[in-house]
């Protein structure tokens, strides 16, 4: 099973899920008798919370990747890239990185919502299953086959309804009743199937083909109306689109009059508000809906909130938190509805460009925030995370209209550069290929200043990547755009440290510092001296690499940016491994490591257990060296940067594998290094940091319903009492008893209660 110790993605949905046993057992079958299988069917029938469900307690680690974040299939092959946990800096096609990654592991896959790329995701989705023998894929589409060697279909059809004429237990034990009765009560706490409306509610939920989004979207209307007053609303709304919408499949004209009658359920100016609120395409905050929406006559800005507030009371709009900052959601489906309308209306363009103006804004705003006192910088790093698929959206828009929205959109990448945000989401690759796309889309009336800034970016970007050719061909654009710009300085001192190892480095990057700190470029001041005190640590004398470690950290310290301090602390390690006390270089990185896994930053922390790795050899400890220097293999094979092209550092680092070799051998050295290589993530850290790795828990190892059954079980009960107490089948139980056995080092059933009750001694004493 999946643990703590792998990076999965599964989503807990935040609504509970009604029914589809019968589904689920045979999703479940079916995944086990294929490697690839498609859900399919229309339009919110529910393809992508049955996936969600039938994978929570799937044996193997899961990655769910929603495709509603891309359009191309190059972003296609990075969002799935990252959400398998693998950070590409290399200058490698992101798919070469993944394919290496998944190798011969057993992942399975979730690919939601592959409609819109299905071609692409289809292609993807054929190489990876012939380079991965051991990886399945689940896909939900409404578009099937995909045509994907091997595929198999899965259609979902709607809930089951009742007969009109079953008796009242029959009706209530239904799905789509069940999920009508749970979504409403939701709403409206004291609704109930009765004697007196079970006729109406079959009426309901017949008319509304057992869909589950039309279930939830017209349970929330029986807050305010009885279930024979909702059906009378259905019914008018149903022989309108009848008639104007016959290229709809049925359940799709039904889905459509439960919208049709929720939007007539909105004044005109929340109407309007969801209308223009379908252009976000993920989650977004107050502020960025006041952007979008208000105009400053049919929508004011002081009335925002009150329009979101009452499409959340309608249920067009959902509410959720990140770091303490209210986020709103729309259903896929209700946004797509939305945009239709909107495009009739033909402001799509108009909207597009106030998010985009946003989005810039929020990104040149969060950069500035770099380099800032406290944590505040960490926390824009994470506001900018959490709106990743909007920044996406608002760059993807640049590109495609190009002219004065894609310098905008260049401001977007320009200001995620500058906030570090690509270094800290372990995905740089994707920083360099956005700012070399929206490059190429700038028109001649562009500001030079904004292209140089670009230009810089995606240079010292390529050098980080290992990637000479592609550093060097933006520093060459921003040599021919501002040859004695202090920014030109600066990326050409990051290219002789790093690609080409020239001492002559110290001094343009000292220079460049000096230059950005009397221009009041601060946070580009200090990434210059960053890179200076590396340089003078690698090259320079003991004298000019303590100085400059003094002096930047000093200048990080008055600054009290909790980020830079973590890297001015590591540069301080790096002083002391090269001209002083490998010691005091080990307990430097280990602080700089506690401080990046606490943030979970994902750049650093590969530094400084490489850092480690070469201090610890400086003590003489071999051993654990040669152990972290597996550690650093791993992380160099899920990251992808090349460390062969990054001089000084590839230096060090085969200069320490030769000392650990010489002073262990050939086969202890192997087997030690093997053992660096085979740990997870937190163990590996905890290795690096001198730390014992934490004991396995085998109850950890169960997911939280095969606690559930196990603790049930341990009490004797049989399994189907376990499913009538959890609601589940009883071939769910069995399924459950038979994979929480082997987790718990078990082989038979009665052996559970005794296992059960030493663990509860072991816990109390």
């Amino acid at each position: 099973m999946a643990t703590g110790e792998e990076l999965i993605a599964r989503p807990v949905p935040v609504a509970t899920f009604v029914g589809r046993d019968d589904d689920l057992a045979a999703l479940a079958e079916r995944l086990r008798g294929t490697r690839m299988l498609t859900v399919h069917g229309a339009g919110g029938v529910g393809k992508t919370e049955l996936a969600l469900r039938a994978v929570r307690d799937y044996p193997d680690p899961v990655h769910v990747v929603d495709l509603t974040q891309v359009n191309d299939a190059e972003m296609l092959v990075a969002l799935v890239t990252e959400s398998v946990g693998v950070r590409d800096h290399s200058p490698h096609p992101p798919l070469t990185a993944l394919l290496d990654h998944l190798g011969a592991r057993a992942v399975l896959l979730v690919l939601d919502n592959c409609e819109h790329v299905a071609d692409a995701a289809a292609d993807l989705a054929a190489t990876l299953l012939a380079s991965a023998p051991a990886l399945r894929i689940l896909a939900t589409s409404r578009i099937a086959p995909l045509h994907v060697p091997g595929e198999r279909l899965y259609r979902l059809e709607p809930l089951g309804l009742p007969d009109p004429c079953a008796g009242l237990d029959e009706v209530r034990a239904s799905d789509a009743v069940r999920l009508l009765v749970d979504r409403a009560t939701a709403v409206a706490g004291d609704f109930a199937v009765t004697e007196d409306n079970v006729t109406d509610v079959v009426h309901l939920v017949r008319k509304l083909d057992g869909l589950p989004l039309a279930i939830t979207l017209a349970a929330a209307r029986l807050r305010s109306l009885t279930v024979n007053q909702l059906i009378d609303r259905l019914d008018g709304a149903f022989s309108v689109l009848a008639s104007q919408r016959r290229d709809l499949a049925p359940q799709h004209r039904a889905l459509a009059g439960v919208l049709d009658c929720t939007y007539r359920l909105c004044d005109a100016a929340e109407q309007l508000a969801w209308q223009r609120l379908s252009i976000p395409e993920a989650g977004f905050c107050i502020r960025a809906a006041e952007a979008i929406c208000a105009d400053g006559t049919e929508i004011t800005a002081d009335r925002v909130l009150d329009l979101v507030d009452g499409l959340i009371q309608k249920s067009v709009l959902g509410m959720y938190e990140v770091d303490g900052i209210a986020r709103y959601r729309m259903l896929e489906t209700t946004r797509q509805y939305a945009a239709d309308r909107l495009a009739e209306s033909g402001e799509t363009a108009l909207l597009r460009d106030r998010h985009l103006a946003y989005y810039r804004d929020f990104a040149l705003e969060a950069a500035q925030k770099w380099f800032a006192p406290g944590e505040r910088e960490l926390w824009w790093v994470r506001m900018a995370v959490s709106h990743f698929a909007n920044l996406r959206s608002a760059m993807q828009y640049a590109v495609d209209a190009g002219g004065d929205q894609a310098v905008a959109g260049l401001g977007i990448a320009i200001g995620l550069a500058n906030l570090r945000v690509w270094f800290f989401r372990g995905t740089i690759r994707e920083g360099y290929l956005w700012l070399t796309r929206l490059l190429a889309e700038q028109p001649p009336s562009a500001p030079v200043p904004v292209l140089v800034e670009a230009a810089v970016a995606a240079s010292w970007t390529a050098v980080c990547m290992g990637d000479p050719t592609r550093a060097e061909a933006a520093l060459s654009r921003c040599r021919a755009l501002a040859p004695r710009d202090p920014a030109t300085t600066f990326a050409e001192g990051a290219y002789r440290l790093i690609i080409t190892g020239d001492a002559a480095a110290i001094q343009q990057l000292a220079r460049a510092r000096a230059d950005l700190l009397a221009a009041d470029r601060h946070g580009a001041a200090h990434m210059a001296a960053l890179f200076w005190g590396i340089a003078t640590a690698f090259l320079g004398s003991p004298a000019e690499a303590r100085e400059a470690a003094t002096q930047i950290h000093t200048e990080a310290t008055t600054a009290g940016a909790a980020w830079a301090l973590s890297w001015t602390r590591w540069v301080r390690a790096l002083t002391e491994l090269r001209h002083g006390s490998p010691t005091r270089a080990v307990t430097l990185f280990r602080r700089s490591l506690l401080e990046q896994r606490s943030w979970d930053e994902r750049w650093g922390t590969v530094w400084s257990i490489h850092g480690i790795a070469w201090s610890l050899a400086a003590t003489g400890d071999y051993g654990t060296a040669t152990r972290v220097l597996g550690i650093t293999r791993t992380l160099r094979t899920t990251t992808g940067f090349q460390i062969a092209a990054m001089r000084p550092f590839a230096h060090i680092h085969s200069e320490v594998e030769r000392q650990c070799l010489r002073a262990l051998g050939p086969e202890t050295y192997r087997t030690t290094f093997d053992t660096g290589t085979t740990l997870t993530p937190s163990a590996a850290q905890a290795v690096a940091l001198g730390e014992t790795p934490p004991a396995a828990n085998p109850w950890l190892e169960l997911t939280t319903r095969e606690r559930e059954v196990a603790e049930l079980a341990a009490q004797g009960l049989n399994n189907r009492e376990i499913a009538e107490l959890l609601h589940i089948s009883t071939r769910t139980v069995e399924t459950h008893i038979r994979r929480l056995l082997p987790k718990l080092g078990l082989r038979r059933r009665a052996q559970l209660p005794r296992w059960y009750t030493d663990r509860h001694n072991q816990q109390t004493a």
